[in-house]
Formats: C-alpha cells, structure tokens, sequence
C-alpha cells in the first residue's frame, strides 16, 4: 500500500511543479543536492492532514526549498517553506498569515 501511495504522490507532483522548477529540481536530486519532492511529499501531507496543490522549487536565501501549496481536511489554505535538501519545514503561512518557523 505504501508503494502504491508513492506512485501516486509522484503522478500527482510532477504537473504540479512548473516546467522550469523541474528541470531544475531532477538536476539538483541528480547531482544529491536535495531530497526528491516524492520523498518529502508523504510525511508534510500526513503532518498537515492535507492534499497538495502545486509545488513550486526555488532558490531562496542560498538554499533550495519546495514551496508547497496545501489544503487541509478542513479546507484551510496552508504554504509550506520546506528546506530541500534536509527536508525540515521553514515556514508555514496560512491565509497570508505567518504560522511557523522553527
């Protein structure tokens, strides 16, 4: 069962991200740069009881993080700031409001 939720948070990831984000991001997981988004993916939705959205990969501040756009089982709108290559959550904004940063 787990391995199917993989493939599925995979199918479900890779429209999300940007074209651009991508490439980029398959270039940094080549090189062991970061963490793959599908390795990070299960444990955030678990954490926050939500479903993904869209998922972005930038450079921000030096480092590499996934921002993930949520929705939680009771429809609230969460960002995640996720550090990519360790995986630890940065940040988290819920309706534009700050919410974590530890």
């Amino acid at each position: 069962m787990k391995h199917v939720l993989i493939i599925l948070i995979c199918a479900l990831v890779s429209p999300a991200l940007a074209s651009g984000d991508h490439d980029d991001a398959r270039d940094a997981v080549r090189q062991q740069q970061v963490i793959p988004l599908a390795d990070i993916i299960p444990g955030i939705l678990l954490e926050f009881d939500a479903r993904l959205l869209e998922a972005e990969f930038e450079r921000e501040h030096g480092i590499y993080v996934y921002e993930l756009e949520l929705i939680t089982g009771s429809g609230r709108m969460i960002e995640v700031m996720v550090d990519a290559a360790t995986g630890e959550i940065l940040e988290v904004e819920q309706e534009g409001r700050y919410e974590r940063d530890d």
